[in-house]
């Protein structure tokens, strides 16, 4: 560094190197938090991507199917349902996206995981970044995971049931001089 370069950061007033020492200090605590939700997340979506092939998820799907079926959903939807639910929406998409392409759900099924997945997901990943930025002790955590779990669960399920009673015949709002719709099945 030339004496000119050098003499003008030496001469810079104050408040200047205190600016900076915030902008790194910010840096450093930022790219440390990354590391810190990084040993969250890397290892919930190894172990996802290790069971995601097992029959594990078949069965889960069989299981809850009448649960399912409720939510306008089909028993192949069990796989993104979980890693939308578990790992977050991100996550969730790109499991959906190639599942859909496929063809393996149809546009009803793909449209109610959508809403379900919209109001309930990464109610884990949440939780344990959560602990990360101050819960404190696992009694909070676990606190703080089924008051979310359950808020998020009771909104999905109120969302997806009233799509179906929305997309029902004769649902939907009343509409003034307009006569409800005809059952599907008569068309």
């Amino acid at each position: 560094m030339t004496p000119a370069i050098g003499g003008w950061v030496a001469a810079a007033p104050e408040g200047a190197r205190s600016i900076g020492q915030a902008a790194l200090g910010a840096a450093l605590s930022g790219a440390l938090f990354s590391l810190e939700v990084a040993a969250v997340l890397l290892p919930a979506l190894v172990l996802y991507d290790l069971l995601a092939p097992s029959p594990l998820f078949a069965r889960w799907g069989r299981a809850l199917a009448p649960w399912l079926s409720r939510l306008g959903m089909s028993p192949p939807c069990t796989v993104p349902l979980a890693a939308g639910f578990f790992l977050g929406i991100t996550y969730g998409a790109g499991v959906i996206i190639p599942i859909a392409e496929g063809r393996r759900i149809g546009s009803d099924d793909l449209h109610s995981l959508g809403l379900f997945l919209c109001t309930c997901h990464a109610v884990f990943e949440d939780t344990f970044l959560f602990a990360l930025i101050g819960a404190r002790g696992p009694l909070e955590v676990a606190r703080r995971m089924l008051v979310l779990a359950g808020v998020r669960l009771a909104l999905a399920v109120a969302v997806t049931g009233g799509r179906r009673l929305w997309l029902a015949p004769g649902g939907g709002p009343p509409r003034a001089g307009i006569p409800p719709r005809p059952d599907r099945a008569s068309l």
